[in-house]
């Protein structure tokens, strides 16, 4: 590889990687937000803050790396035509052909990250988020309860109301339990979780009150009442195909998990046709409008992007799924090769 090779590739990943950042740092700062606001619901306890966002970025990863890779590639050439620096490499004898064929280890290197990505890393974050979400519904620890309203048991055996996890103070804590031998009502000053078993929690310094289904009662004053707060969590599983990894889907013979294949299939394809496209694409820019060939790549991706989206919900069977997908990656095929030949304008 020369120097002018080098000098290009190592520009296209520079610039790749920073549109890849600006990217990932807009989905982090837009997640995180919503994660934040469902932590100060409730509705997420904060523990898992950090292990979902983490799984989003991976779910979202193959949608911003071919966007990334794609806008790199133009902005990178389309200043080196602006600055005329592309005006010297092509009376080197370089031309969009060549240019590709320098730029082909960076895209077939994302390719195949991309597929590594889409086919199976991709599935195992939705699959883990979605255990993660299956056991904030079902399982109840210390962590999860809520402070200041009503917690209410997935078998609805329990109410539990907490005013401050971390303070002790008079009825600071009210639980009702209802069993086969009766309703018990707990008031207690503070809780404290088990170390051992997390399932467990600690009431302390309250008075528990035993109504017995014969109408009598009892009450009993504690200093320490050890309570289990876990109640029987239903086995997960999931149907949904996006946690399927390709081999699972290869296996099944539904139009839905077709669909999917479509997809994901699509995406790759996709990302690498737009890839080599960005090229000559990148070969309209002027010097008093630089941002059009930005403009116009952002057309044809996301219309690219949407058609598949739209081909994939839209299909009624699997040879519907074949005949789109071949004339609709066929076409931005063809597109690109004729703007190649139009674009051709090296000096030899």
């Amino acid at each position: 590889m020369n120097l002018i090779s080098q000098y290009l590739y190592k520009n296209c990943t520079k610039a790749s990687i920073a549109v890849f950042a600006v990217l990932l740092f807009i989905l982090l700062a837009n997640t995180g937000l919503r994660l934040v606001e469902d932590v100060n619901e409730g509705d997420i306890p904060s523990i898992f803050l950090i292990e979902l966002l983490a799984l989003k970025v991976v779910q979202y990863s193959p949608i911003i790396i071919p966007l990334s890779l794609f806008f790199g590639i133009i902005i990178t050439l389309n200043r080196l035509y602006v600055s005329n620096e592309m005006t010297i490499i092509k009376l080197n004898g370089f031309s969009n052909y060549h240019l590709a064929r320098i730029l082909s280890i960076l895209i077939i290197l994302v390719t195949v990250f991309m597929i590594i990505l889409k086919f199976f890393l991709a599935p195992l974050a939705v699959e883990h988020r979605s255990k993660i979400e299956h056991q904030i519904s079902y399982e109840q620890k210390i962590y999860s309860l809520n402070e200041g309203s009503f917690n209410i048991s997935n078998d609805n055996s329990k109410v539990v109301y907490i005013n401050n996890k971390e303070n002790s103070e008079l009825a600071n804590i009210f639980i009702r339990s209802i069993s086969k031998s009766g309703t018990r009502i707990d008031i207690s000053s503070g809780v404290t979780s088990n170390e051992i078993d997390s399932n467990n929690i600690s009431l302390n310094n309250g008075i528990s009150y035993v109504f017995n289904p014969d109408g009598s009662f009892s009450s009993t004053e504690y200093s320490t009442q050890d309570m289990i707060l876990a109640n029987e969590i239903p086995e997960f599983s999931s149907m949904d195909v996006e946690s399927k990894s390709f081999f699972e889907l290869a296996n099944m013979t539904d139009l839905l998990s077709a669909k999917e294949i479509f997809s994901r299939a699509s995406i790759i394809i996709a990302s690498l046709i737009l890839a080599y496209l960005a090229i000559p694409l990148s070969n309209y820019a002027k010097k008093n409008d630089k941002y059009r060939n930005i403009f116009i790549g952002a057309l044809i991706y996301f219309s690219y992007i949407i058609i598949i989206q739209l081909a994939s919900s839209s299909a009624s069977s699997k040879f519907d799924l074949m005949m789109i997908a071949f004339f609709l990656h066929s076409s931005y095929l063809y597109f690109t090769f004729a703007l190649y030949k139009c674009t051709m304008t090296a000096v030899n």
